[in-house]
C-alpha cells in the first residue's frame, strides 16, 4: 500500500471575529465562484465561536504530550474534523475539495493558529481516519498488508468515485464474495480525507502506468512487465473492459512477484472465478535465491525485444542501492522499453505537514511489518537514470497528475505531494 497525506486542512481553523473571516474570504476568492465564496463565508461566521473551546482543549493535550491514539485525543480529532466541514463545505464533496485546494496553497489561511498545535492535530485526524484492517481471512497465503490493503482501495474507488479514474470492473470480484459483500456493507468508512486520498493515488498511478502500455503496444512494443503485482487485474482485464487494450496475438503478459503472494494471487482468482489468460506468464521470485533477469528469462522474456514495465508501489519498501538494481535491468533492456514506478519524496523536500504524514504512515506500516527503506530527491534521481542510459525521462508531480486525471471531478479527490512518479525510457 502506498504512504498517504493527512488532509492538513483538517486541523487549520483558528478562533476568527469578524474581520478575520473577512480577510480569510478574500484568500478564497481566486478558488470558489460567488455563490460559493458567500456560502463559505457564512458558514465561518456561524462558527467562528465554535472554536476557541476545542482549540484550548486541544493545546493543553499537546502540553500534556498526549498521544495521537489516546481516547480524549480522538475525540477531539472528531470534533475537530466535525466542526471544519460545518465552517466551510459541509457535506458538499466539491465544494470541499475546492476548500482544501485553497488551504494548501494559501498560507494565510492557517496563519491564526500555531504551527505546534497544527501538527499535533494532524497527527490524531490522521490516526482518526487510518486505513481500517485489511479485508481478508486470517492465516491465508497473503504475505504482505499492504497488497490486500491496495486491492480494496482499488475497489473502493469503483463503488465511490464516479467517473473513475481506473475503471477496473474486476477490482470488486478479485476479493472474494465474502469480501466484497463486507465492502458493500461498509462501504462509507472508505469516505474520509486519508482514504480518499489513498484512491486517488492508487488509482492514478496505475492509470499512468497502464496508459504507458498503452501507448507502447501503439509502438510496436509486445511484452508487458508488472513488478509486484499483488492482486492486480489488468490481465484479467483485457477484452471485458472500455479502458483496456486487448492484446495482441503476440503479445505476452509477465507478472512478477514472492511465491507466496502469487499463491494467495491465484487462489483469490480461483475463488472468484477469473480465468486465467494465455498469454500470461507468473514469474514467481524469491529474490534471495534468483535475479530478476532470471526469473524473466526462465519464463520467456526476450531480452532482444523491447518490454514495458510497471512498478508501482514497491520501490519504499527497498533500499536505495536495490530501487537502482532493478531500474539498471531496465535500462539494460532493448531500445524502446520504458518503465513507470512511483517513489516517496526526499523528506526534507517536504512541508511540515506532509513530513509528519509520512512519519505517522511509516510508523503504522512497521507496525504490520513492512518497512519503508528508500526516498529521492527527484533531481538526483533523474541524474542517476541518466548515468545508467536511460535518455527519456518524465517527471509527474501531483499538480501534472492532477491536471491530467483529476481535472473537472466534482468530488474533492486530491493528491499527495508526497509521492511523485516517474517514466524512464531506455
Amino acid at each position: 500500500m502506498q504512504p498517504y497525506q493527512s488532509s492538513a486542512t483538517d486541523i487549520h481553523h483558528p478562533h476568527a471575529d469578524h474581520a478575520t473571516v473577512e480577510h480569510r474570504a478574500k484568500l478564497f476568492a481566486a478558488y470558489l465562484s460567488a455563490s460559493e465564496l458567500a456560502l463559505v463565508r457564512q458558514r465561518m461566521l456561524d462558527h467562528a465561536g465554535d472554536w476557541q473551546e476545542l482549540i484550548e482543549q486541544a493545546t493543553r493535550q499537546m502540553r500534556a504530550e498526549a498521544a495521537p491514539h489516546d481516547s480524549a485525543v480522538q475525540d477531539l480529532a472528531r470534533r475537530w474534523a466535525a466542526l471544519f466541514r460545518a465552517s466551510y463545505a459541509g457535506d458538499d464533496a466539491a465544494l470541499d475539495g475546492k476548500v482544501r485546494a485553497a488551504f494548501g496553497r494559501e498560507p494565510g489561511l492557517a496563519a491564526n493558529i500555531d504551527g505546534a498545535l497544527s501538527l499535533f492535530m494532524q497527527r490524531a485526524v490522521m490516526h482518526l481516519y487510518r486505513p481500517a484492517a485489511s479485508l481478508g481471512e486470517a492465516g491465508d497465503d497473503s504475505p504482505k498488508p499492504s497488497a490486500r490493503s491496495t486491492a480494496t482501495l482499488r475497489a473502493a474507488h469503483q463503488l465511490l468515485d464516479q467517473p473513475t479514474i481506473l475503471n477496473d470492473p474486476l477490482a470488486l470480484t478479485i476479493l472474494g464474495p465474502a469480501q466484497e459483500a463486507a465492502l458493500r456493507a461498509d462501504v462509507e468508512r472508505h469516505r474520509n480525507p486519508i482514504s480518499n486520498a489513498l484512491r486517488a493515488t492508487m488509482a492514478v498511478r496505475s492509470r499512468l502506468a497502464e496508459d504507458n502500455w498503452r501507448q507502447a503496444q501503439r509502438d510496436g512494443v509486445r511484452q508487458y512487465v508488472i513488478l509486484g503485482a499483488g492482486l492486480d487485474t489488468f490481465a484479467y482485464r483485457a477484452g471485458t473492459d472500455a479502458d483496456a487494450a486487448t492484446p495482441a496475438g503476440d503479445t505476452r503478459l509477465f507478472e512478477v512477484d514472492l511465491p507466496s503472494t502469487q499463491r494467495w494471487k491465484r487462489a483469490c482468482l480461483r475463488t472468484a472465478g477469473i480465468a486465467e489468460p494465455a498469454g500470461l506468464r507468473y514469474v514467481a521470485i524469491d529474490f534471495s535465491e534468483a535475479t530478476l533477469e532470471q526469473g524473466l528469462a526462465a519464463a520467456g522474456f526476450d531480452a532482444a525485444q523491447p518490454a514495458c514495465f510497471s512498478w508501482l508501489g514497491v520501490s519504499m519498501y527497498l533500499t536505495a542501492a536495490d530501487v537502482m538494481r532493478t531500474l539498471h535491468y531496465v535500462a539494460a533492456c532493448a531500445p524502446g522499453s520504458s518503465v513507470v514506478f512511483d517513489y516517496l519524496m526526499a523528506p526534507e523536500l517536504l512541508t511540515p505537514i506532509e513530513r509528519s504524514g509520512l512519519e505517522m504512515m511509516a510508523a503504522g506500516l512497521a507496525a504490520q511489518g513492512e518497512t519503508l527503506h528508500s526516498h529521492f530527491d527527484p533531481a538526483q534521481l533523474d541524474e542517476a537514470l541518466r548515468r545508467i542510459g536511460m535518455r527519456h525521462i518524465a517527471h509527474f508531480d501531483a499538480p501534472t497528475l492532477s491536471a491530467r486525471y483529476l481535472s473537472g471531478r466534482n468530488d474533492g479527490l486530491r493528491l499527495s505531494g508526497v509521492f511523485r512518479m516517474l517514466r524512464a525510457g531506455a
